[in-house]
């Protein structure tokens, strides 16, 4: 969701944009309902059962844990844009560092579907590479939208490439292998991993503490 090679900084209010592209707005009500009405009663709960058990606060931190790492994503959502001027593409994505790339150094726009375990399910990216062919920046429709793309397309008004067909994500980090997101790395899917071990192991440390107390 915006992986991108560029100096860093960005202050948004300090400038003014000819296109300005935000998060649609689902998503950022979606992630925000999702929090509410799953991720909350499940850490109450969790924090709730291991009380008999004298594991509540092992519990609680790991509890606290997760609520700062999604408060920090919820908190980037609601600040992620995409901001084009005359001389500058700024690009503050929801998993990705702030980047401030030069308008110039963009020479051209890939636009690709990609998809992972259904094509019907396919969703639209745009990767904007510089004249030698280093990576600048990716932004997902999911995230911006299919509209949010066109606008910057057009804002920018460079050569565009579409690829004609939908293509496997695995097919895409083949042929552009710098375009990968960290979060698409094998380094992230371990960190990933360990913390779907944290929660999976709290849940079982509770089960087999009410199983041995009974």
């Amino acid at each position: 969701m915006g992986d991108m090679t560029a100096q860093a900084a960005v202050r948004p209010r300090s400038r003014t944009y000819d296109v300005v592209v935000r998060p649609r707005s689902a998503l950022v009500r979606s992630t925000a309902l999702s929090i509410a009405f799953s991720a909350v009663p499940l850490a109450v709960a969790l924090v709730w059962v291991s009380f008999p058990f004298r594991l509540w606060a092992l519990m609680a931190l790991i509890v606290a844990l997760l609520a700062v790492v999604v408060g920090a994503a919820v908190v980037r959502l609601g600040t992620a844009y995409v901001g084009v001027d005359a001389t500058t593409v700024d690009v503050r994505g929801v998993l990705s560092s702030s980047r401030r790339i030069p308008r110039d150094a963009v020479d051209r726009i890939l636009l690709v579907e990609t998809y992972g375990a259904s094509v019907e399910r396919s969703v639209r990216e745009l990767v904007a590479f510089a004249a030698d062919g280093e990576h600048l920046f990716r932004l997902r429709g999911d995230v911006w939208g299919d509209a949010g793309l066109d606008r910057i397309v057009d804002e920018l008004g460079v050569t565009v490439t579409e690829e004609p067909k939908p293509m496997t994500t695995r097919e895409f980090a083949r042929r552009w292998p710098t375009s990968r997101a960290w979060y698409e790395r094998s380094r992230a899917f371990l960190v990933i991993g360990l913390l779907a071990v944290l929660v999976i192991g709290g849940l079982l440390v509770v089960e087999t503490a009410g199983l041995i107390a009974a």
